[in-house]
């Protein structure tokens, strides 16, 4: 008889593949069991079974765990610390966010610096990630940055016209992540964590005189960081991305969302 370390090994083999087939539309863990147990007829019951998942999925995602559909959503964020570059004329130290978005099934990311938190910046660093993942996900989720949100509401937040435009120009939706809902956000901040080890790090200690020089620093290590194999899983993010979340995603516009400007004019 099979001892139970390596079936339980066997099991974990199995794992990451289930992953990736859950995050399709329809697939459940029942249907997931039913293939490992017509392979393994003496493995787990159906409810070992799922409870060896749940721990494995913990180990391997740090953060709160989620079965997020490909193509569905798409979160983003600004870090908590901000870059720097340097005028060259002046030599003045300007502070630049780190802004963050990530695809919720690939967990493939796209970061860029920019001027500011405003609006303007926001909207465009979120199509700059659009354009980065060559689609638009069913769903844009902002934390309540001010930036995206006018009002907060735990029922039915206010978003600011701009981003609204933004969405009707690529076909989809916002949906700011819920007060007090931390599962909402939880994997944008667990990508902001580990970019502070993979990106910010790797660039503290370097001067920059140029936002363009700083930008292509950073891509150079987004690079690196979604061509690493994913914790416990045989796969990277760029692999996930290319064979199971890029065709889900909705094609881009042509065109590049222009900003409607208003101004109110008094009559003599």
């Amino acid at each position: 008889m099979e001892s139970i370390s390596a079936k339980l090994q066997k099991l974990h083999v199995f794992f990451p593949k289930m992953e990736r087939e859950l995050k399709k539309v329809g697939d459940t863990v029942h249907h997931m069991w039913e293939q490992y147990i017509a392979v393994n007829p003496d493995g787990y019951r159906s409810s070992q079974f799922g409870h060896h998942y749940k721990t494995w999925c913990k180990r391997v995602n740090p953060m709160m765990h989620m079965n997020h559909k490909a193509g569905d959503k798409m979160y983003v964020d600004y870090a908590g610390k901000t870059l720097s570059v340097i005028d060259k004329d002046t030599g003045e130290i300007k502070e630049v966010q780190f802004f963050v978005a990530i695809l919720g099934a690939s967990q493939y990311t796209y970061d860029e610096a920019s001027t500011s938190q405003q609006k303007e910046d926001f909207v465009t660093s979120v199509e700059n990630a659009m354009r980065f993942f060559e689609g638009a996900p069913a769903a844009i989720v902002p934390d309540n940055l001010k930036s995206a949100v006018i009002k907060s509401s735990r029922f039915e937040p206010t978003i600011n016209e701009t981003l609204a435009d933004l969405a009707e120009h690529y076909q989809t939706t916002i949906l700011p992540a819920r007060a007090y809902k931390p599962r909402d956000k939880s994997l944008v901040e667990g990508a902001v964590k580990v970019l502070y080890r993979r990106i910010y790090v790797n660039l503290k200690e370097t001067k920059f005189f140029s936002l363009e020089e700083l930008n292509q620093q950073i891509w150079d290590l987004l690079d690196a960081h979604n061509g690493r194999k994913l914790t416990g899983r045989p796969y990277s993010r760029i692999e996930l991305f290319l064979e199971d979340e890029q065709q889900k995603l909705s094609p881009l516009p042509q065109e590049r969302f222009e900003i409607k400007y208003q101004s109110f004019a008094t009559v003599m």
